[in-house]
């Protein structure tokens, strides 16, 4: 759960999203070029958000908001224009999605269940969310309902918490559990009051 209780603001909104997965990875090369790898067995995500020139009003919304998050301290949640949903448009949730099992930590796939078979469930790319944590994950595969109306989505990044039976799935506007980046902001503001600004975030969970 975020530490703030209010929504990062969708308005105004972002100009660009510049958005990175980080995967932390050990390499070491050998003389022959051999690389070897070690996997923290983790991804996250951060991204840089850019606005357009805002008036001061509208950079006063977003101003005051980041003020409340003291840096990196509090975290938010925030979605991301296109990012938070689905490729294939929204349209394909229509009804509450939930497990069908208990998965442990470290699972890459879940079935999931549902009351109307639904056929396009995810595009390759999309992300999802669970009820009972924050970690977002993102789908390595489209995901169609099988004839007997459950499917499979098989997703990066293992699972970070354990997921018990008949947890609620998330796979449309998803919300991103984030702090700033960085503890300290700056804005440009020019003629008219014009305010150029752009702030970096990251996943947390």
């Amino acid at each position: 759960m975020a530490d703030l209780q209010s929504l990062y603001p969708s308005s105004p909104s972002f100009e660009t999203v510049n958005f990175k997965v980080n995967t932390p990875t050990l390499t070491s090369e050998t003389f022959s070029g051999k690389l070897r790898r070690v996997g923290m067995g983790v991804s996250y995500y951060s991204w840089e958000v850019k606005y357009p020139n805002l008036t001061p009003l509208e950079a006063g919304t977003v101003q005051g908001y980041i003020a409340q998050a003291l840096g990196s301290q509090f975290s938010f949640l925030i979605a991301l224009p296109k990012i938070s949903y689905s490729k294939l448009g929204g349209l394909q949730q229509t009804q509450a999605i939930f497990t069908t099992q208990a998965y442990p930590i470290g699972a890459t796939s879940i079935r999931i269940k549902f009351a109307t078979p639904l056929s396009n469930i995810l595009a390759a790319g999309d992300f999802i969310g669970f009820q009972n944590h924050s970690k977002v994950y993102q789908a390595v595969a489209a995901v169609q309902a099988e004839a007997s109306g459950n499917a499979t989505i098989f997703f990066s990044c293992p699972l970070q918490s354990a997921v018990p039976n008949n947890t609620q799935v998330y796979i449309n506007g998803i919300y991103f559990t984030a702090v700033l980046a960085e503890n300290v902001q700056e804005w440009d503001v020019g003629v008219g009051g014009l305010t150029s600004l752009s702030l970096q975030m990251r996943e947390v969970w």
